[in-house]
């Protein structure tokens, strides 16, 4: 493999919370609201005015500020010392995330990772968000990797079809879950429960 690209929330940090709280900021002023957070879970993966939309229709500028308030992702443990070490050994690094590009970027430099990428791409730089693969063959043109020789690493569904879309390796990072998925997937996916796992998995397809 020549490069290794991964998503943002869900993956490299944790920043539910967050929109958890956001929701329950929501629901405290204004109960009916409630009936919307259901619809903004299951929606998880998509850019976040999508998901406000569809849980409340005609009130996103409204709600939106609730979710934009600074708030540091945190980082998942081990993730600093993985993707260090990846940068080392002279892996192309990149990020693919339906966050918008200033919020991305300004996650990515509050956990001191941004250094570690050359190529992030946000919601600002595509036309359609994942599950299209528009954003990771953005990425993978820039850092000037084949396909073949690449793998994503995400947390939702909407990463693993967008990977299989685009024709690269699709590992999915399930360390994030609050329930992870038993060992095993159905459609081929590799699960990881470890960060430490894809170091491992990236030595076993350098030893073929």
């Amino acid at each position: 493999m020549d490069a290794v690209v991964f998503d943002f929330d869900g993956t490299l940090v944790a920043s539910r919370f967050a929109d958890e709280a956001a929701v329950a900021e929501l629901i405290g002023s204004d109960p009916a609201a409630a009936a919307g957070a259901a619809v903004f879970w299951a929606h998880d993966g998509e850019p976040l005015l999508t998901r406000i939309e569809l849980a409340w229709p005609g009130r996103t500028d409204e709600i939106l500020p609730l979710f934009e308030r600074p708030a540091a992702p945190r980082r998942f443990p081990g993730i600093s010392a993985l993707v260090g070490r990846l940068d080392r050994q002279g892996l192309s690094l990149g990020v693919v995330s339906s966050r918008r590009l200033f919020a991305l970027d300004q996650g990515l430099r509050a956990t001191g990772l941004r250094r570690h990428f050359t190529v992030v791409v946000g919601l600002d730089d595509v036309a359609e968000p994942k599950p299209s693969p528009e954003g990771l063959l953005l990425a993978l043109g820039r850092l000037g990797a084949e396909p073949s020789r690449a793998v994503f690493i995400g947390d939702t569904e909407l990463d693993v079809e967008a990977g299989h879309r685009a024709g690269v390796a699709v590992w999915r990072a399930v360390w994030g879950l609050p329930l992870a998925p038993l060992p095993g997937s159905s459609d081929g996916t590799v699960l990881l429960h470890r960060p430490e796992e894809v170091e491992e998995l990236l030595q076993v397809l350098t030893a073929r």
